[in-house]
């Protein structure tokens, strides 16, 4: 899942400094810029080094614990639980949440994100689920959505559909333009046998040629939503019906 669901980021730096030795900001420039060209691994180690050199900042923590997430993910196999470097990866992120929770002053909606992901990585779906939800109670409105997609998929590994597509109404009401939600409530409706809502609901994906290109195949969630989230979605796209619509809307895009 985090890269599940996730959204892959750091938290933001504070501006201070200190006479006897560099800011956070500035002793941790290297590690947002590996991070922001993509070199994880490189970037997990500056962020190793950035918990030894400023062990009370919960950023630090905290940025270490999404490195370490995103590198175990990478060495995984969609549905197996994890192993070797993979698992002491996630078992580390777990130890630098915690860090990071206990240098924080409040709940943070995404470390609790964060958590989320590697519980899920490690298949800990209840505790993922409890993870995410409370992620969704203390986000701000504009990151709320992901953790409540996040706790909509761990709901569908959990096998309690209906929550699961309650979970993601509730997110389409209050987020409408979220665009992975339309196509998970497609893949919630065509797992319980409404192959016509969950149609329509691919259809409002093709409105959007980018969209509906984006979620023609299975690339679009692998990496990001659970297992059984990711085989429901391969079989809804070899659904008749949602083949025309796509075809339909490649039609109209010329």
């Amino acid at each position: 899942m985090l890269k599940l669901a996730s959204a892959a980021a750091l938290l933001a730096p504070p501006i201070a400094a200190t006479a006897a030795a560099p800011s956070f900001e500035a002793g941790t420039s290297a590690a947002f810029t590996a991070f922001a060209k993509g070199d994880y691994k490189r970037a997990e180690e500056l962020w190793s080094q950035a918990v030894e050199a400023y062990p009370q900042q919960p950023l630090a923590w905290a940025n270490l614990a999404t490195l370490l997430i995103i590198n175990a993910s990478d060495e995984m196999k969609l549905g197996e639980l994890p192993t070797g470097d993979a698992l002491q990866r996630l078992e580390r992120a777990l130890v630098a949440i915690d860090k990071s929770e206990q240098l924080g002053s409040t709940p943070d909606a995404l470390l609790l994100n964060t958590r989320g992901n590697a519980l899920g990585l490690l298949q800990r779906w209840e505790a993922a689920q409890q993870a995410y939800t409370a992620s969704a109670d203390a986000s701000r409105r504009d990151f709320a959505s992901i953790p409540r997609s996040n706790a909509a998929l761990t709901s569908f590994e959990l096998r309690q559909d209906e929550r699961a597509e309650r979970e993601v109404r509730t997110l389409l009401r209050r987020d409408p333009q979220f665009v992975d939600g339309t196509a998970l409530l497609a893949v919630l409706q065509w797992s319980r046998g409404d192959v016509g809502g969950a149609t329509v609901s691919y259809a409002a994906l093709c409105e959007q040629p980018l969209f509906c290109e984006t979620y023609s195949t299975d690339a679009a969630v692998l990496g990001r939503w659970t297992p059984r989230a990711v085989e429901a979605f391969r079989s809804l796209l070899r659904e008749p019906a949602v083949q025309r619509e796509r075809k339909n809307a490649a039609v109209l895009a010329r």
